[in-house]
């Protein structure tokens, strides 16, 4: 294994990105085609000096300049050797068959949707963006901002149009244009999200977390920054490595404490422990389950050559962790869980509730899980191996273990875990959940198990 950059943890953040309908006029070259036209109709008629245009338009020095400059960068005047100001060869010829007015560029006007995030003000291409929030972590918006955001689009519109035309937002065929004005803009239905990953990452050498890397895909990014600070910063979180070595325990692992010793990822130590699982033909691994895509290729392995007679149990128990599903990875892993069930399993995604009465978490998970079948989505009640241990087994076949370690030396949580294959370990680890699940809610068992059943009744 590489002893680069580790990464130890993805995420995905959204910022609202509101969809607007702009309607705008512009001209094909530089200027303002009404100054234009009257100071070539006048030069047309004499030769004059920039003081007289200046007097004459009403214009100071610097408005005379630019007027001027404008021209001139077109080649439609020359100076002459007495300081005045006449029309050239190619300014003669915009006045076509001897006509009072020049035949010069004129207003066009172009619409179109447009998509610009709320925090940096970023315009984005339709691929940066999404139609929903969910598995991810939403930036804050000020409600200033939100009820502003015609008025701060407009501004931003006006102000980076020729940026917005060189990163390919605006899509004209001509390329030479200046925006005249902006006509109309207006709000187009639901908003859109800026979704973006955030990687975390670790350095091997030391464990030490390296700071986070900018956003790839725009510019402008200081508020998004500080936003996924202070958003880290509440979900602060207390060192849980002792709650972990019980957990450990409980599942009968030697190897991972030795790896987070210290509180860093000993990374020697976890290439020892990584070959170790391999030998044995297991995995071992950081990041999250979903992240892993030679488990799943294992995993898929295992399923499609069950006995479609067979009728095992596939379960998956999520932790209590602000972290855990927040990127769109996890949603095509669980669902080409749900669509392998007619190999011979009963799939069940258990999701953790303070209680079993309690609506608003359970709506939450429904809505964070909008996309999945809710036949599949089971509640249970948190606090099996204190909420840090993620685990998903099928009977006889295979058990993975997840940990998330909170640790004060990383600003989000490492996950970091194992696959075996090994029928004692699995019966073992199976077990644990079954009783679990099947224990009573209190002393007596009047209040039914810990087991909520499923989350939509």
């Amino acid at each position: 294994m590489s002893k680069q950059n580790i990464t130890y943890n993805q995420i995905d953040f959204v910022v609202k990105a509101p969809r607007f309908r702009i309607v705008f006029s512009y001209m094909s070259d530089k200027g303002v085609a009404f100054v234009r036209e009257y100071l070539l109709r006048l030069l047309k008629v004499t030769p004059c000096k920039p003081a007289q245009i200046a007097q004459y338009f009403g214009f100071n020095q610097y408005e005379t300049e630019v007027a001027l400059a404008d021209l001139e960068s077109n080649k439609w005047i020359i100076w002459q050797d007495n300081g005045l100001i006449a029309l050239s060869a190619e300014g003669q010829r915009l006045f076509q068959d001897n006509q009072e007015s020049p035949h010069i560029p004129t207003l066009k006007e172009f619409g179109g949707e447009y998509r610009m995030e709320l925090l940096d003000s970023n315009f984005l291409k339709k691929n940066d963006c999404d139609k929903n929030r969910q598995q991810a972590i939403e930036l804050v918006i000020e409600p200033k901002v939100l009820s502003e955001s015609s008025e701060i689009t407009r501004k931003t519109f006006q102000n980076r149009f020729r940026q917005l035309m060189e990163d390919d937002i605006i899509n004209l065929d001509e390329k030479d244009i200046s925006l005249y004005k902006i006509d109309a803009i207006e709000p187009k239905g639901a908003p859109d999200y800026f979704r973006f990953t955030q990687q975390f990452e670790l350095l091997p050498e030391t464990g030490e977390a390296k700071e986070r890397n900018d956003v790839p895909t725009i510019t402008h990014q200081e508020n998004i920054q500080q936003a996924i600070t202070a958003q880290l910063e509440r979900f602060g979180h207390h060192d849980n490595l002792r709650e972990l070595r019980n957990s450990m325990e409980e599942i009968g692992d030697d190897d991972t404490l030795k790896v987070l010793f210290g509180g860093t990822l000993d990374f020697n130590e976890y290439l020892k422990v990584y070959q170790k699982h391999e030998q044995q033909n297991g995995l071992y691994f950081l990041r999250q389950i979903y992240h892993q895509e030679t488990l799943f290729q294992q995993i898929n392995k295992i399923l499609d050559e069950l006995s479609k007679k067979s009728s095992k149990k596939l379960y998956w128990l999520a932790p209590s962790d602000i972290y855990w599903g927040k990127q769109r990875k996890i949603h095509d892993k669980i669902q080409s869980l749900i669509d392998k069930q007619k190999n011979g399993y009963d799939f069940r995604l258990y999701l953790p509730l303070s209680s079993k009465g309690n609506r608003y978490e359970k709506q939450e998970w429904l809505n964070h899980f909008k996309d999945i079948s809710d036949k599949v989505l089971y509640g249970f009640c948190e606090g099996f191996l204190d909420g840090n241990t993620e685990i998903l087994f099928l009977e006889d076949k295979f058990a993975v273990v997840c940990y998330h370690a909170k640790l004060s030396s990383y600003p989000v949580t490492l996950p970091i875990g194992f696959m075996t294959t090994q029928k004692n370990t699995i019966k073992s680890i199976a077990s644990l959940v079954k009783n679990y699940l099947n224990s009573p809610l209190f002393e007596s068992n009047e209040d039914g198990t810990k087991d909520f059943g499923l989350l939509h009744t």
